[in-house]
């Protein structure tokens, strides 16, 4: 990684292309000045001497030193020999606001982009951009951006006396990069690095965050994302911030068609949909975003709250019916509100008129919160074992009445363990807001927003206990990788279902009683083996599906039906598949009851194998009910991506039934997700459906089996 201290806090920056006109340039220099950055400016200006009360210079060589930083200003034909007399003069790095580049699909602007990342590359510039809004640092300050967002000088950088934690933002687009601060202002939040990551031709917007992650400086991160080019970098990053308990909040976006056409558009990023996304996510614990405003939500529970030790909330208010309303969002959300302790409920009770309810929700009355106030109560739920997060329902339409809630609760948040949220339900001025934020409380004034924010609070800690347990996956022994390896470059494209079952098994897949047969002879001789009803299935590389191809046969038992059927399922697949290669008739083992299952790994584009897990028949055919997960597996994650189903009750015992056998499950998803880790290189997909899992303790039974090679 290289050092980006020069491009995120210079001593000296030379603004080339700087103007003091109302153009982007003029503004972008304007601002950086009059935000009182406290390093030495060079502009560089052919046609002035002076900008903004700084001495102007012709050309980049004629400047007194090697400036740290270069912002470029020029049109894009003339970035690239910009960049190169920059090097020539040893400034070190560089952002591009220029646009012209991946975003422009031209052949120029392709050459220009190569050319950047030669130079770079040669020369080690760290270069932010090009297509970039620029980037703000207020710990130095330094305003090196044309945003809006920083028109008024006057306007602090940072809130004062925040108890917010500092939160970093890197974006690929330059609007949003600053339109989190804006709207972030009223609640205190604490922006420091703000970088509008661009086209990302050379650093992308999660090395901002890596460097930032070691010289410290913030403890949550926020981005956009259209595109990831260094999927393995990302994952490192994430995974990185994961082990230091620095969340990150990230929008990824280009989910729909119309989405993904944006994209392509605006920085040259194909955003995809965002299956692998979502699975890279949940693996690193990444907060998506889903929009600007739930992530500055999210963002100020962060900010304000530490993480709570399980998903029990506790509601206190004045307000019966905002009381109700917001129990059912909580558990709408998969939150719980047991009731509090009898004797708290009795001290409780005893600062309340006798109408008041001291259970959960606490409905203590707007006369009781007019006399007692919020604290009392506050301190007393606070003392209970069976709530993790205390969340108050008031009104912030009176700043004067906020200051006092405010004044009245400061005291209390800076002890308290267990998170505290505010949401009111009527509008909320600015200076109530902040008042409250002032006093260590996130505010809200949407219920469901501020119960995703609890939501993701609870999910975070429980992904941080799990990231705790987390334990690197087995490895292969080195030899068998090898053997492996060895038989699936000899195989051809497809690998039929015996020949797929076999290298699995080298990986401990369990296989049910069955025998490759190539005469009616061997397939009776297989039956009498197996000794109960078999399925005859045609083998061969061409025939993908043969049911379709009427090449499969069921429940057949004794020498006569097996002789038969073995007939059959040839003249069948031949009639079918005239020149199919045919390599046999698998005799199997007809299944036992059990859940029917489907198991598979696809090659995600950009993170490559991902493991996918599903209820079968109608689950997948209709209701898509899958889940994936990058590949290897533990044990507990794939526990967890079970359970991410939405049928997966179903696996539990329901009426009458066992419940189906998780942990054999687990085992072949363990394995699976092994054998894919270890030949991601060769493998395109492979296909176990379906798998029928049977009750505890008696294993499953992969039917069929497909690996289709790259």
């Amino acid at each position: 990684m290289p050092d980006l201290r020069p491009l995120l806090s210079p001593d000296s920056v030379a603004i080339i292309g700087a103007a003091a006109d109302s153009s982007l340039r003029g503004r972008l220099t304007q601002q950086l000045v009059e935000h009182g950055f406290d390093g030495r400016i060079y502009p560089v200006t052919r046609s002035q001497t002076e900008v903004l009360g700084h001495k102007a210079y012709a050309a980049v060589g004629d400047i007194p030193e090697a400036a740290d930083l270069a912002i470029i200003l020029v049109p894009a034909a003339y970035v690239v020999s910009t960049i190169e007399q920059c090097a020539a003069r040893g400034i070190p790095a560089a952002i591009v606001i220029s646009s012209g580049f991946a975003e422009e699909k031209s052949e120029e602007a392709a050459a220009r982009d190569q050319a950047l990342r030669a130079i770079a590359k040669r020369t080690g510039m760290v270069i932010a951009g090009p297509n970039s809004e620029g980037l703000v640092n207020p710990l130095r300050p330094l305003v090196a951006t044309f945003s809006p967002v920083f028109h008024d000088p006057n306007e602090p950088l940072l809130p004062q006396n925040s108890r917010a934690k500092p939160i970093a933002v890197s974006c690929q687009s330059g609007a949003l990069t600053f339109a989190f601060l804006s709207r972030g202002r009223d609640r205190q939040l604490r922006f420091t690095y703000q970088i509008s990551a661009g086209n990302q031709t050379v650093l992308e917007a999660h090395d901002y965050l890596d460097w930032v992650l070691d010289a410290g400086g913030a403890d949550i991160f926020m981005g956009y994302l259209e595109g990831i080019r260094d999927t393995q970098r990302f994952r490192a990053v994430a995974e990185k911030a994961a082990r230091m308990g620095k969340p990150m909040i990230l929008a990824k976006v280009g989910r729909s068609d119309a989405g993904r056409r944006a994209a392509a558009s605006h920085t040259g990023s194909l955003a995809r949909a965002g299956m692998a996304d979502d699975a890279i996510f949940r693996h690193h614990g990444i907060i998506r975003g889903e929009d600007l405003d739930h992530m500055v939500d999210v963002a100020s529970a962060f900010a304000y709250c530490p993480l709570p030790r399980g998903n029990r909330v506790a509601v206190i208010t004045g307000s019966g019916g905002s009381a109700v309303w917001m129990a059912d969002i909580l558990s709408a959300h998969g939150l719980e509100l047991p009731v509090i302790e009898e004797n708290l409920q009795r001290r409780i009770m005893a600062l309340l008129p006798s109408y008041a309810s001291a259970q959960n929700p606490i409905d203590a009355t707007a006369q009781a919160i007019g006399e007692v106030g919020y604290a009392p109560m506050v301190e007393l739920v606070a003392q209970s074992e069976r709530i993790d997060t205390i969340l108050l329902i008031s009104s912030l339409a009176n700043p004067e009445r906020a200051k006092k809630l405010a004044a009245e609760l400061a005291g209390i948040t800076a002890s308290l363990d267990k998170p505290i949220l505010l949401s009111t339900y009527t509008t909320a001025t600015p200076a109530s807001i902040a008042a409250i934020a002032g006093a260590g409380i996130p505010c809200y004034t949407s219920m469901p927003s501020c119960a995703r924010a609890i939501k993701a609070l609870v999910d975070y800690g429980r992904f941080r206990e799990k990231l705790a347990r987390r334990k690197p996956a087995e490895a292969t022994a080195p030899a068998l990788r090898d053997e492996v390896t060895l038989a699936l470059a000899a195989a051809g494209p497809v690998l039929t279902e015996a020949a797929s079952k076999k290298l699995l098994a080298r990986y401990g897949v369990p296989l049910p009683p069955e025998a490759l047969a190539t005469s009616e002879d061997e397939a009776i001789a297989a039956a009498s083996r197996i000794g109960s009803a078999v399925a005859l299935k045609v083998q061969s590389p061409d025939i993908l599906h043969k049911t379709e191809a009427g090449a499969v046969m069921l429940g057949l038992s004794g020498d006569g039906a097996v002789r038969e059927g073995y007939r059959t399922v040839l003249a069948r697949a031949k009639a079918a598949y005239p020149n199919a290669a045919i390599d046999g008739v698998l005799v199997q083992a007809m299944a036992k009851r059990g859940r029917e299952m489907i198991l598979g790994v696809t090659r995600d584009p950009d993170f490559g194998p991902m493991l996918m897990v599903g209820l079968g028949g109608i689950h997948v055919e209709v209701l898509k009910d899958v889940a994936f997960a990058p590949v290897p597996l533990g044990a507990e994650d794939a526990l967890d991506l079970i359970g991410q189903l939405k049928g997966a009750a179903l696996l539990d015992a329901v009426r009458g039934e066992r419940a189906a056998d998780r942990d054999a499950l687990t085992r072949l998803m363990v394995a699976l997700s092994r054998f894919a880790a270890d030949h991601a290189d060769a493998i395109a997909e492979i296909d176990l459906n379906p798998v029928i899992v049977h009750a505890a303790g008696e294993g499953l039974t992969i039917v069929d089996a497909l690996i289709v090679k790259r």
